[in-house]
């Protein structure tokens, strides 16, 4: 027999997934992806994607409120959504319930849901309610819409594209490790930055639509982490990349944290996950209008590395001037249970 955490959460995908779709003709991407894209009626694509949370695995009430957690589970879905350069528009919520939660702790975690779904402008608009034995788990799933060949792909990278992200990375990291090292003399500001980082998620929706209008060729949420994220698009595109560590953002805040708690700050920018930045690559020639645009739009974008030729490997350059393998590592939730 073989354990789940031999496979890991991606090799048992695929392994279940072979000979899902019956009629290829209405499917233009299905697993793979961040968000399955379906052929419709008229000007646009639909998009459809699904999240599931459990409690201990994914979010613990030691460290986040019901109505963060409610957010939050709306808000993984929404950032799917924002790496095909789609719009969020409608879900479905469907929660296992266990019996010592109080029903003021279920109204909590839907007012989180609702907070959420009015940011983004989502409808909340059906699901299910059962009895768990042990614990919470919450899963959404969410509707779409991205105009008709707009939708930005992990599959699109091409060698001499240059990779970027939209912000800076690894705070959520410092904010679970903070939380999981109370004890950790930090100052306030960073402390406080970190922890908020790992409990209340922004979805880059506008991001991503002003990315995907500007013709970026792949794109995906910082979910499992940079590293973790690169490998996906490689995998899907058939390339290579090359990561310059020195180029990765990491905040001031996460710097101070890491050197008070004697880690690596790049590790937790690389690996950590939960960051929910795009990262995305585009043509050089792109890259001007690409800058433009994410200018006017008052967000940042950070070069961090360029995609290669699929023999090139996946590497990281370090600062010393020397290369290394860019480890295929990041929250893998399999290795949480």
């Amino acid at each position: 027999m073989v354990k789940l955490s031999d496979t890991g959460e991606f090799g048992l995908i695929e392994l279940l997934t072979k000979g899902l779709v019956y009629d290829p003709a209405t499917v233009i991407r299905g697993v793979g992806d961040d968000t399955a894209v379906l052929r419709v009626d008229g000007g646009k694509w639909l998009l459809f994607t699904t999240d599931m949370l459990v409690e201990g695995v994914h979010f613990t009430s030691a460290y986040s409120s019901w109505r963060q957690v409610g957010a939050k589970a709306l808000a993984v879905n929404i950032s799917d959504i924002a790496a095909m350069g789609g719009c969020p528009a409608h879900a479905l919520v469907s929660v296992g319930i266990p019996r010592h939660l109080a029903v003021e702790e279920v109204v909590e975690l839907y007012e989180g849901l609702k907070e959420a779904a009015g940011t983004y402008r989502v409808n909340l608009v059906g699901g299910d309610t059962v009895v768990h034995p042990e614990r919470l788990v919450i899963n959404v799933a969410l509707l779409g819409e991205v105009e008709a060949g707009k939708a930005v792909l992990r599959s699109g990278a091409r060698p001499g594209d240059w990779i970027f992200v939209t912000g800076t990375l690894g705070a959520s990291a410092a904010g679970l490790y903070l939380y999981q090292h109370p004890g950790t003399a930090c100052p306030q500001a960073a402390a406080k930055a970190c922890r908020r980082a790992h409990t209340v998620l922004v979805p880059r929706v506008d991001e991503g639509r002003v990315l995907a209008e500007c013709g970026v060729t792949a794109m995906d949420d910082i979910s499992d982490g940079l590293a973790a994220e690169l490998h996906q698009i490689c995998k899907a595109s058939g390339t290579g990349c090359l990561v310059q560590a020195d180029a990765v953002p990491v905040a001031p805040e996460v710097k101070e944290v890491a050197s008070r708690a004697g880690k690596d700050p790049l590790e937790w920018a690389l690996f950590g996950g939960e960051d929910f930045e795009l990262v995305f690559t585009v043509s050089p020639g792109k890259f001007p209008e690409v800058n433009r645009a994410a200018v006017k739009a008052g967000f940042c974008i950070y070069k961090v590395g360029e995609i290669t030729a699929a023999g090139a490997g996946l590497l990281l350059a370090l600062p010393d001037g020397g290369t290394a393998p860019l480890p295929d590592g990041g929250y893998d939730h399999f290795f949480r249970l």
